[in-house]
């Protein structure tokens, strides 16, 4: 089942890139791992995989 309409599927795909596009540019290897875990966050809502699991996983990476 979809839990998202397509349309936000592609705004978390987006905002996966964003994320993996700056932890491009980012050398401390703990903000860089941060970012990369936001952005597989991100595709996880944008598949539609549990996402109120994937939501708080991303409030608490937003915390640390």
């Amino acid at each position: 089942m979809d839990f998202w309409p397509p349309e936000r599927r592609l705004d978390y795909r987006a905002e996966a890139r964003n994320m993996r596009q700056r932890a491009a540019q980012i050398e401390h290897a703990t903000i860089k791992g941060q970012l990369l875990l936001i952005a597989s966050l991100y595709d996880k809502l944008a598949d539609g995989a549990d996402p109120p699991s994937a939501i708080e996983a991303i409030r608490e990476a937003a915390m640390e």
